[in-house]
């Protein structure tokens, strides 16, 4: 008797799969351990092509201080002081119990000043103050609830043009470690030390970190003295941001007036953030704010201890700034 095979049903196609069926490979590992982010947090930049300026000020120098003990005072206009600003930073190890990023940065402020042959001074300013520098955060998960947070930066700051302008005096050091708590998926917090050149000059201070989102529209982003931010969120693609950041570093001059000299620069900057997405991962970020100035005075040593003579005491005016760059964002 002839027998008849049955038909097997067609294959579903592609997009009608039901993908929850697929199981994560890294599912239990990773619900053994707390994640870097909080819900709702602002995305994290991975590129970043940005330009900073900031509107025209007033510069007086006091010094250098001479034979008489007087120390002469000029006062000169400064009508450019911004620049390209450029931030790279990838994921190198990325996994459920330990994550490394390296990261690259480049910041260039221009410098134009009016009568710049008054002082050996305004001549080196003239020539720009760049910062290039590299960077390693590392996030060390112990469980579900506490984790560690290190970085470090190693950064080149000075008024160089090119390769034969580098030396090892411009080389400076940063680093951050925190200990950390992460009660549940709206709130990470945790205490810790920092070695850091933001006010301008090299300082060893305590640090708090504090992400918490309150709910989807709002939340705080802050490392404590820093940087703080509150956020307001508008849907998933925009977002809102409040705060201030605290920015700077030792830059070295060079030879000016025949002696060794470094700039302190430190600057606050309350400011509002408007980020917004334009397509896919890509997203744009235009900030303005108010650029106070911290320190802006000019030593014959990088840190404080030894000679440590202020060589130039300077006074900034305090200037609006913008700042508008364009991010590839991580998923």
């Amino acid at each position: 008797m002839a027998q008849t095979t049955p038909t097997p049903p067609p294959a579903a196609p592609a997009d009608s799969l039901d993908f929850g069926e697929f199981g994560d490979a890294d599912a239990q590992a990773s619900r053994a351990y707390a994640t870097q982010k909080v819900l709702y947090l602002s995305p994290t930049k991975l590129i970043s092509v940005g330009y900073e300026t900031q509107t025209g000020f007033d510069l007086t120098a006091r010094g250098p201080q001479a034979a008489s003990g007087t120390a002469p005072e000029v006062t000169t206009p400064v009508n450019r002081f911004g620049g390209l600003r450029l931030g790279f930073n990838a994921p190198v190890i990325s996994r459920s119990s330990f994550i490394l990023n390296l990261g690259l940065t480049y910041w260039n402020t221009g410098v134009g000043l009016d009568n710049a042959e008054q002082r050996p001074l305004f001549t080196a300013l003239r020539r720009g103050l760049r910062s290039t520098g590299v960077n390693a955060t590392v996030f060390k998960p112990f469980d579900n609830k506490h984790f560690l947070l290190l970085q470090a930066n190693a950064d080149l700051n000075g008024n160089y043009r090119g390769f034969d302008d580098l030396s090892g005096e411009a080389l400076t050091y940063s680093g951050t470690a925190i200990y950390g708590w992460k009660p549940n998926d709206n709130f990470m917090w945790g205490l810790g030390l920092t070695r850091t050149y933001r006010a301008g000059q090299l300082l060893h201070i305590p640090v708090v970190f504090y992400n918490r989102t309150f709910s989807p529209r709002w939340g705080v982003e802050a490392v404590f003295p820093a940087r703080v931010n509150l956020r307001r969120s508008f849907g998933t693609s925009s977002l809102l941001m409040f705060g201030y950041e605290l920015e700077g570093n030792t830059y070295y001059l060079g030879p000016v007036g025949g002696q060794e000299l470094f700039l302190r620069r430190g600057e606050m900057k309350p400011r509002i953030t408007y980020e917004r997405q334009l397509a896919g991962f890509v997203w744009l970020s235009a900030q303005v704010g108010y650029r106070y100035n911290w320190r802006f005075d000019v030593y014959d040593s990088q840190n404080p201890g030894g000679s440590n003579r202020e060589v130039y005491t300077n006074t900034l005016g305090n200037p609006l700034y913008f700042n508008l760059s364009v991010n590839l964002v991580s998923p």
